[in-house]
This record gives C-alpha cells, structure tokens and sequence, in this order.
C-alpha cells in the first residue's frame, strides 16, 4: 500500500485528499496543511515511486489507471466514504481518474497547476529526457525540466521545492511518470473534456505558461460544474507559489460545495 499521512480532527468527518505530482511528495502540501485542517480532516498519499512510497513497485503495464486503483486502495483502508480531492500538475491526471471510474467517492475536485493536454514544447521535453536518460546526469536532466516547468526566477522557492523532493525519486520512476504523461496524451485530453457532473475548480498559476492556455480551453469546453481561477503571482506550482490566494478559494470552493 503506498504511504500516507493522515491529519484528523475528530469533531470533523469532512475528508480532503491531496495527490501531487511527478517528482513531488506529500511535502508539497505544508503550506495548505494548517489552513485545511481547522475545516477537514485530510489525507496526504505518496504516488508510487516517490517520497515514503519510493519502494513501491510499479509492476508491469503501470499506468494512470493503477495509480488512482493504488490511491483509492488507502481511500477504503482508512473507510473514507467520501471527500473533496485535490490533485497537483501530473496529479490532476490521477483525480481525474478517480472522478472517472468512482464518483461516488468524490465530492469535488480541485485541480492546481492540471495537466488537461501536452503541448510540442512538453513532449519535446519528455522525448528528450528519455532519448539522454543513460548519457545525461539525472541531476541535469531534473534541473532542466525544473527550469521549463517554472523559468521564472521569483518562483525560485517552488523549483527548490520540487528539486528537493525529486532527489527521493529514482531516476527510472521519475522517467516512468512522464512517459506515462507522453505515451497517452489523446487519453488525457479525451479524459478532461468527458463532461462531469462532479463540481470542479481548477487552479491556475497566471505564470504557468505550458499549461495554462490548455485549461483555458478545458474549462471552455467543460459546462457549468467547471470553473477556473487563475492565481495571481504564482507558476505552475501555484499552491507554493500563492499560498493565501490559493488556500483562501480552494477552501471557499470546497466549503461551498459540502460534503
């Protein structure tokens, strides 16, 4: 089972579910902790591969498919009927899923930084990582893509971030997320245009300029149980980047929405 951290108060049976994305771990959460917690209880899930989930094995034919199984796997251990998730950039994709397959488990969604469809620029990034993977150090190639993820130098804080946790990732699990990303970028898109009656907010850096304009067209195409909000001063991991505005709507978001 992967790992997972639990944060409960016991006057509450509200449950939010946070997944973040390749590379990252439940650390990318710290800034949303204390503000969630005084209105949910949460669960925080480690994706294969990564942080204290580092030794869970992918097996063969891992996909996005069994990642949201693996996630919904601690979902009914902990008895979670129901609750709010919230998935970051490659996480949105397992969310989705979730939403997907179980939507009796999901009373919203809030997708931050979402990857809804890979432009040329992100697969030309993922062909490459995986052309060099044995003749470019692991560190160099994580540096590059932290850099075409967040270019900007005041988000310097979130690129730290998402290094950091990236050295608890080896380097073929880092290599098997993003090709799962590259290998089923029709099934993404079809994915997040499905129309769904679960509410969705998703939450949009105003400086994550790959994947942005890709929502911009998701929410257009979404209906009305859809909506953006783009988050101001922040990148692709708007969350680190814009902690008050993104902790203050998700919640208002979440709360409105109720169980």
């Amino acid at each position: 089972m992967l790992h997972y951290k639990t944060i409960e108060n016991n006057h509450l049976d509200r449950w939010i579910v946070l997944i973040h994305g390749a590379g990252g771990s439940i650390e990318v959460w710290f800034r949303q902790v204390a503000d969630y917690a005084r209105h949910f209880n949460l669960l925080l899930v480690d994706l294969a591969g990564h942080g204290g989930s580092a030794n869970e094995a992918f097996g063969k034919g891992f996909n996005f498919t069994r990642a949201a199984e693996q996630v919904l796997e601690v979902v009914n251990h902990l008895k979670i009927a129901k609750g709010h998730f919230i998935g970051l950039s490659l996480g949105s994709i397992v969310v989705r899923i979730i939403a997907k397959h179980n939507p009796h488990k999901v009373s919203s969604m809030v997708l931050a930084g979402a990857v809804t469809d890979l432009n040329t620029k992100v697969r030309t990034l993922l062909t490459l990582a995986a052309t060099f993977k044995r003749i470019i150090p692991y560190a160099l190639i994580k540096t590059v893509i932290a850099k075409c993820l967040i270019p900007q130098k005041k988000y310097n804080g979130s690129k730290k971030l998402f290094l950091n946790n990236s050295k608890k990732v080896s380097f073929d699990s880092f290599l098997n997320w993003l090709k799962l990303g590259d290998g089923v970028r029709s099934y993404i898109r079809d994915l997040f245009d499905e129309y769904i009656s679960i509410p969705t907010l998703y939450l949009m850096g105003e400086d994550d300029k790959l994947f942005l304009p890709q929502v911009q067209q998701t929410v257009r195409n979404g209906g009305d149980n859809v909506s953006l909000i783009v988050v101001p001063n922040a990148g692709h991991v708007c969350n680190v980047d814009n902690k008050g505005f993104f902790n203050q709507h998700s919640l208002d978001f979440m709360r409105s929405v109720g169980i």
